[in-house]
């Protein structure tokens, strides 16, 4: 299923959506405009969240796999409660993590049935493939929280309780300055620590936590606009298509439409190289 690259080579990375990448012999190094200056040797686990870099070139003999999720299939696998909180922290950002030998052949057996099940679908593939990139994501999170967080742990600390207090009250929209005082920090100090950790502002967290949520009631229930927005903590349902409009570049009903047949085309897709 796997074969060694004979020469140097590239892998065209599409800029919508995220990769898995398991390099499991050999080098990697991202390349093209924007792309950070990133190489890695295996065995090691990349996460690629959309527009990381334009390439990643593979070293001669180079040997691994290639996981492709559109936000469809993305969203649709990510684990329930908890866990989805802290993952949805951790796919937002570019992470490069070593792994141990045996973790890697147990992703590499998940990520062959997964092919193998892309390639002759039969009853239940859904289902199967859902939930072994469910198990990919976890595996991923338990990678990331073994090879640490830049900071040390008072930072883990503080930016673990930061996300679970936007869990638990994003949707009663906190402001920044109510996270800042409930971990006993400044907002400057909250504005470092969320920045160093996902690029983003606070309040630029919170939006994206929020929108996340809403893309995810829009594709994956029925209710109406108008319930989402209440279920969000938005009084104002008009308030709510203005933000989701300004914020997704669609309105909330055109993109559940678009949701619903991206949906129907679109498949997790997996590639091994070169």
């Amino acid at each position: 299923m796997l074969r060694s690259a004979l020469q140097a080579s590239e892998l065209r990375l599409e800029p919508e959506m995220s990769h898995l990448v398991l390099l499991a012999a050999g080098r990697a190094r991202l390349e093209g405009p924007g792309a950070p200056d990133l190489a890695a040797d295996a065995p090691r686990l990349l996460w690629l969240p959309p527009g990381a870099a334009p390439r990643l070139r593979l070293s001669a003999g180079a040997r691994g796999a290639l996981l492709q999720l559109g936000p469809v299939a993305l969203a649709r696998a990510l684990p329930t409660g908890s866990m989805q909180t802290r993952l949805r922290g951790l796919l937002g950002q570019l992470r490069l993590l070593p792994l141990a030998l045996e973790t890697r052949d147990e992703l590499l057996r998940h990520l062959a049935v997964i092919a193998e099940e892309g390639r002759t679908p039969r009853s239940g593939t859904e289902v199967i493939v859902e939930s072994l990139v469910s198990v990919l994501l976890v595996r991923l999170w338990r990678a990331a929280e073994a090879g640490g967080h830049a900071g040390g742990l008072a930072t883990r600390s503080l930016l673990d309780r930061f996300v679970l207090l936007v869990a638990r009250h994003g949707r009663e929209h906190w402001p920044v300055a109510d996270y800042a005082a409930a971990l006993g920090i400044s907002r400057d100090r909250l504005g470092t620590l969320v920045r160093q950790a996902t690029g983003l502002s606070p309040q630029g967290y919170l939006h994206r936590e929020i929108l996340a949520d809403a893309r995810d009631l829009l594709t994956n229930s029925t209710l109406p606009v108008s319930e989402v927005a209440f279920r969000l903590g938005f009084q104002d349902p008009a308030y709510f298509n203005r933000f989701f409009t300004r914020q997704e570049g669609l309105a909330p009903g055109r993109f559940r439409r678009a949701a619903r047949a991206r949906r129907e085309a679109e498949t997790t897709s997996f590639a091994a190289w070169p």
